[in-house]
């Protein structure tokens, strides 16, 4: 009778879960995307409210720096842009 073997694994030590996180490609793109989503709605609402009316900033502008934000987690993040469709 035959006894199993079991074959030897190569388990390497991989760090905290931060540190993976933090230095993980997705993490770097959506901070890179969600940031300049964050500019772009700052600049749509200065170029189109803000020099008119003569303000820099507003609760207007948290809104569409909000929205910007999460236009930019919303690009990174989603089933399709990971190519799950």
């Amino acid at each position: 009778m035959q006894t199993h073997q079991f074959k030897k694994l190569d388990v390497k030590p991989e760090g905290s879960w931060l540190k993976r996180t933090l230095k993980s490609k997705r993490f770097r793109k959506t901070v890179i995307y969600s940031l300049s989503g964050a500019l772009i709605g700052y600049a749509l609402f200065y170029f189109v409210d803000g020099r008119a009316a003569g303000v820099i900033w507003n609760s207007a502008a948290l809104e569409n720096v909000l929205m910007g934000f999460g236009f930019g987690i919303l690009l990174t993040n989603s089933p399709c842009s990971r190519g799950m469709c």
